[in-house]
């Protein structure tokens, strides 16, 4: 993401429900974006998963399950979205800007790790 973009992200269309473990962002630019929402609780950013001051993380991966849900995602202001799981987790702040990385990371959906991704269209 380029400077410019970072600092003024697109924001969503349209965030859905893409299958039962899946979310699916379509972007103002076009771009969609599918998250597996385990592999997104993993990537939280709220102070309880990662350390404020080193940024390490500290939530382990391996306490989240699998089978964790979304049970409702909420605006915050025009810059973020906050989810709340199932398994009582409630204050990470998901940036447009961070949700955008993550989608990066993976660009190509691959069947062998279906992950984060995300593809223009």
């Amino acid at each position: 993401m380029t400077e410019e973009a970072e600092r003024h992200p697109p924001r969503p269309r349209s965030i859905e429900k893409a299958a039962e473990d899946r979310l699916r962002i379509l972007w103002r630019d076009g771009t969609v974006a599918e998250y597996d929402v385990a592999d997104l609780r993993r990537a939280c950013p709220c102070a309880s998963c990662v350390d404020e001051w080193t940024g390490e993380r500290t939530l382990d991966p391996a306490a989240v399950p699998n089978s964790v849900r979304p049970i409702r995602v909420e605006p915050v202001g025009r810059y973020a979205i906050r989810i709340i799981w199932d398994d009582g987790h409630d204050t990470g702040i998901y940036s447009f800007a961070y949700l955008r990385r993550l989608a990066g990371s993976n660009p190509e959906p691959d069947e062998e790790n279906p992950g984060l991704h995300g593809r223009g269209v």
